[in-house]
Formats: C-alpha cells, structure tokens, sequence
C-alpha cells in the first residue's frame, strides 16, 4: 500500500470502536474515537452524525468541538464548521488546529472577517503558549500578513525574550514591510548567534537576494543546506543566486531539460465531475500560489472515490517506472534521494478560472512535485502562451527580473514532474472555461525492509 492513496483508517480499529459503541451506547468518548476514525475512513457522514451524538452527551472539550467542526467542513457546511472552529478556540485557545483553519477557511469563504482575528485573541488569553505562538507566526508569514507578523513578534520578544525563531520571523516581516536595512540588522544578529539554525540562514539567504548581495546570499544558503540537506527552500534560494552569479552549479542543480519530465496518461472521463464536485469555495487558499481559481481541502488522495483512487495508482506506477530512468549522483540534493519508490504526503486540485494563474513558488515539504492536467479551455491548448507552465522564475517577493529557463506547455493528460525546489508559475489565460488540474508532492519511500 501506498502512503497517501486511499483512506487512512485501521479497519480492525474501526470496527472494535463500532463494537465498543454497541456496547456502551452512552458513551460519549466512544463515539468521538468512533468519529474520529470514520474521518479517516472518508466517512465524514457517519463521522459527523458520531460527534453530534458525543457532544450531546456532554463530551464539550475543545478535541470535539474541532472534530465536530472539521467534519461539518468536509460536508462543505461551512457556515456551521466557521461556528464549530470558533467555539473550539472558545473552549480550548491554545488548540492551534482551529486557528490555523480559520485563517485558511475565511478567506476562501469570500468572508470579511479577519482571518487571523483568532489567533490574536487566543495569544492574548493563553501567551504562555510556545507552539501556538509558532503557528501564529508561520500562518502570518504563510498569508503574507507582515504588519501582523511584526506585531506578534514585537508582542513575543516582551514576553519570551530574545529568540531565534521569534527573531528570524520578525526579519521576515521587516523584508515584507520593505524596512530592508532593519530586516537585514535583524537577521545578521541571529545568523551571528546561532550559525547553525537553518531556517534563520535561509531568511538571511531571501534578504541577501532582495538586498543584490547574490554572493552572500549564497554562502548563507549553503550554510543552510549543510545543516538541512532536505532544505527545499535554501536550495531554490541557492539556485537563483548562483544564475545570478553566473555559477556552473545552478545548472547541475536545476538541469532544467532533464529534471523537469513530462509523461502523459490517459483522463478517465469521470475524473473530471469528482473533481468538479470538490471545488465548494469561492476563493484561494490564502497561504498557496493560486490566484483567480479554488483548490480542494483536505488529502485528496485519501479518498473512497473510485476515480480518484485510480488516477492515484495510475500516477504512481507511471512516476516509479520513470524514476528508474533517471541518473545517480550522491551529491545531488534531488537525485542522491531516489529509492525509485513514492510516498503522497499532500494531493489536491486546482480550478482556475479566466485570468487565473500560480505565482511563482517551490513547494518546501517536497522532494518532487507535479502538475497533471485534467481539462483546459482551448486557448491553453493551442499553443498561444496562454496558461503555460514556468520554470526558474524566482519568488516577486525578491524584487528580480528573471525571465523563465523552461516553459512547458500543458496538454489534457500532461504530467509533469519537478524537483520540489524549482520555482515554478503559470502565465495567465483569458477564457470561458475552467482551467482544471491535479497536483501532488512526493517524498521517497525508503527500500530497506525496515522502512518497507
């Protein structure tokens, strides 16, 4: 079995916790871990019915009220699911998966309602809280919300003191502001500090860029790589400051003709109306790359859908049958790491619509990534420019004008491979139809038998 194709649920647990409700039908703990695991058996249905039950019995912790509220979101009951979050971050503040989807959610609803407004109360009552102060920050960051990230940093250093975490994200929000010299002094003093801590090498590599020092910025990002191997983001960093320095390496590193590969794969005809029937929002995800276009929540490979369940095994028989073909090098940050075996931490879809497009980004929980084509209008098809997808294109947030080392274009039944590090977008079209996709990461399964 493939991590990340079909429902995660243990199916002898499953029906042990069906037994046990059987038996103690009052239980209300029985029947949250009941929902809980027909959530993971994409039974969000039976899950919900479960919880509600639960939570009329009196179980009104914050565990339920999120669980209440994430089922009644994957049954696209958003109006309710928004209450359920809220009443979860009532109940239990420092419960940071409910923020974390409100300020997803909100947006994507075309809702007024500030996104991160349940995070900044819930600092406020539970600031001894470390990882919600961290997922605070990361969604800040994630949302572009730098003036809210400058004042919860500001607001963290009062109360934990100098940090290093703390410190990089306030560089981070300084450079969003373009308070440039200030992100730079912030970031020096926690490169100086702490050397080693790569995320903060990483930061200063951004900044270094923004600033025009393509050298140092370099050397940070190496510093980066050396301390996280896997550090997708130094590696895109580190690319585009060794095109700027006109640097042998970004062509070992990036290999643009032979590193981004193409397969094509039959659509089946009902992979188009399963995807359609998954699009329920009006709006992007605040925190990803698309712009004018919606994408599905959740893993959607993880599923009961007999489609999509197919697609999936499809797609990995054919990238695991192209991974043999490619080269070996141990030195190589993407291809040292083939085991020629695939594993899908995240799947999921995207519908553009007219004048959509992806601004330019890597995907920084990666090993290698995708784009497979399902439907696209006819202007994406004929060639015009319209809808095409670019590579080496680096981050507009570091001020450069690079144009793209590779433009691919996107044909129904298209899949196209890349290491996660690659920056990569697509140009906007101009039509009446919707311009659908699938997309997914990959990480390496490991061939040993303990990891097997």
């Amino acid at each position: 079995m493939t991590p990340g194709i079909g429902p995660t649920a243990d199916l002898a647990r499953l029906a042990q916790l069906r037994a046990d409700v059987a038996v103690r039908p009052h239980d209300p703990i029985a029947r949250h871990n009941l929902a809980v695991e027909l959530r993971k058996a994409d039974r969000s249905e039976e899950g919900l019915a479960e919880i509600q039950r639960a939570w009329a019995g009196g179980l009104r912790v914050g565990e339920t009220a999120l669980m209440r509220a994430n089922l009644l979101a994957d049954l696209g009951r958003f109006d309710e699911a928004v209450a359920a979050y809220r009443e979860t971050a009532r109940i239990k503040p420092e419960l940071a998966d409910s923020h974390i989807v409100l300020a997803n959610l909100l947006p994507q609803l075309d809702r007024a309602d500030p996104p991160l407004a349940s995070f900044d109360e819930a600092l406020r009552r539970v600031p001894g809280s470390g990882p919600l102060w961290a997922q605070a920050f990361a969604s800040a960051s994630a949302s572009g919300s730098h003036a809210q990230l400058l004042d919860w940093t500001a607001r963290a250093l009062r109360h934990w003191g100098p940090d290093a975490t703390i410190c990089t994200y306030r560089a981070m929000a300084l450079s969003g502001l373009d308070r440039d010299a200030e992100a730079q002094a912030q970031i020096a003093e926690v490169a100086k500090a702490h050397p080693d801590f790569a995320a903060g090498q990483v930061t200063r590599a951004h900044i270094l860029l923004k600033a025009g020092d393509p050298k140092t910025a370099a050397e940070a990002a190496l510093v980066a790589v050396r301390s996280e191997p896997a550090h997708q983001a130094a590696w895109a960093l580190l690319s585009t400051a060794w095109r700027l320095l006109g640097d042998p390496r970004e062509d070992w590193l990036c290999d643009y003709e032979k590193l981004v590969m193409s397969i094509d794969i039959a659509v089946d005809e009902a992979l188009g109306p399963a995807l359609e029937q998954r699009h329920q929002t009006a709006a992007h995800p605040p925190d990803q790359s698309l712009r004018g276009g919606t994408q599905t929540r959740g893993n959607l490979f993880e599923t009961r859908d007999p489609a999509i369940l197919a697609l999936a095994t499809q797609l990995r028989d054919a990238i695991e049958a192209r991974l043999l073909d490619l080269p070996r090098d141990p030195q190589h940050p993407f291809l040292a790491r083939n085991t020629g075996r695939i594993a899908f931490p995240t799947s999921w879809s995207v519908r553009l619509r007219s004048a959509g497009n992806h601004v330019s980004h890597m995907h920084p929980l990666g090993w290698m990534s995708s784009a497979f084509y399902i439907a696209l209008p006819d202007e994406v098809t004929e060639g015009t420019g319209q809808g095409c997808l670019t590579f080496g294109v680096p981050d507009a947030a570091l001020g450069l004008d690079l144009p793209p080392r590779r433009v691919v274009q996107p044909q129904e039944g298209r899949l196209v491979l890349f290491p996660s590090y690659l920056w990569h977008g697509t140009t906007p079209f101009e039509s009446a139809q919707a311009r659908l996709t699938v997309a997914f990461d990959m990480l390496p399964v490991d061939n040993s038998p303990s990891g097997s």
